[in-house]
């Protein structure tokens, strides 16, 4: 055995063990002479990248250059050339493997200079990509449907705030001044259809309000940032005072960590699930609420549990969806969304959310915030 120099690694002595351990991996690995004249050394895998036979390759070490895509040749010879001026080379490029079928190919090469300065030799290797290429092609994809997602949904929100919303302001105006006008004249069967018209335009407005406040999570989200969870609690205990007095509800909290975060809608996060704990729990009773944190590696864990009648396993995953009022009675203003928006925010956040839950044993809704290292590279979820 030899011994390197800075590497400090052994090395075998016998050249035919080097030759099994470059014949050992699915890479191309080559070396030519400086002027492209002459191949020095290429394995085996060679042939099953680029469908061609090493002798062809021996006989002429460009060859190679034949079975590139027409399109990406020339900048394979740049690449090339860019060697023999003694710089490294990196290239992705097509493989024309039958004229019809394409592999991709990622060829990284570096000079190898002699004593006096000049490029002796090139050596690098070749390597398939082709199942990574068609991978990222699929998340392309995925990337631009989900911006065309997003356009349909900043659409509908215009649509929502403007079109929608003024007829239905106009239905709610003459339904109240019919019940202004003539309700004296009403008989009771009247009067109760009429209530009925004036509770479902009510309804249709809080259900536009809301399914427009879902589609703007992402489209008109705040920026991430700092955000001191024991400051954002205090004041969504304080937006909740009237709910939490009204059912006489108990909420304890815990020690809450310092978060990279949208503020705002963190916030809504802690105001919808403690509000859907104290509505749904004050059914058997006094509510009680307890709010907690616990740190992870790579993330916070957060916990909102409640002393009311438990979820089902068959509506744990139902009461996330849009318009869902799970198994209780929803009330007058109650649309069904708020689970699905907080759903959407924690998503926005590149965490989880889920219900752990048993029937008549109460309900812990925990959802996860990463830590800012282990966030997402873009603040968005998919629709």
């Amino acid at each position: 055995m030899s011994l390197g120099n800075e590497g400090e690694r052994l090395l075998p002595d016998d050249p035919q063990l080097l030759v099994q351990l470059m014949e050992s991996t699915d890479d191309s690995l080559w070396m030519f002479t400086a002027d492209w004249d002459d191949l020095v050394f290429v394995n085996s895998a060679y042939e099953d990248i680029f469908c061609q036979s090493i002798s062809a390759l021996t006989e002429d070490p460009t060859a190679f250059l034949e079975a590139v895509h027409p399109a990406d040749r020339d900048k394979a010879v740049d690449r090339m050339e860019q060697l023999v001026r003694g710089e490294p080379a990196d290239l992705e490029f097509r493989v024309d493997t039958d004229g019809a079928s394409q592999k991709w190919v990622w060829v990284k090469g570096e000079p190898i200079l002699d004593e006096s300065g000049d490029v002796a030799y090139i050596a690098g290797y070749s390597r398939d990509i082709t199942t990574r290429k068609k991978y990222q092609q699929q998340l392309e994809k995925h990337k631009r449907e989900l911006e065309r997602s997003n356009e349909s949904l900043r659409e509908f929100a215009y649509i929502a705030s403007h079109d929608l919303q003024e007829p239905l302001r106009m239905v709610s105006s003459y339904v109240d001044l019919l019940e202004t006008e003539y309700g004296d004249q009403l008989d009771d069967e009247a009067a109760e259809y009429m209530e009925f018209a004036v509770n479902g335009a009510r309804r249709m407005k809080r259900m536009i309000n809301s399914l427009l406040e879902y589609s703007r999570v992402h489209t008109e989200g705040g920026k991430f940032e700092t955000v001191d969870l024991e400051a954002v609690f205090d004041a969504t205990r304080k937006d909740l005072e009237l709910l939490l007095d009204e059912y006489d509800a108990e909420v304890t909290v815990a020690e809450l960590p310092t978060i990279h975060a949208d503020r705002d809608q963190i916030g809504q996060i802690f105001q919808n699930l403690v509000k859907n704990a104290v509505e749904h729990a004050g059914e058997d009773g006094m509510p009680k609420v307890a709010v907690s944190a616990t740190e992870r590696e790579t993330e916070h864990l957060f916990t909102v549990s409640d002393n009311g009648p438990g979820i089902p396993d068959k509506q744990q995953e139902e009461i996330f969806k849009i318009f869902n009022h799970g198994s209780a009675p929803s009330n007058a203003g109650n649309t069904g969304i708020g689970l699905a928006i907080t759903q959407r925010i924690v998503q926005r956040h590149g965490g989880e959310i889920w219900v752990d839950s048993e029937a008549n044993g109460g309900a812990e809704f925990k959802f996860t915030i990463p830590k800012p290292s282990y966030l997402p590279e873009k603040e968005e979820v998919p629709t």
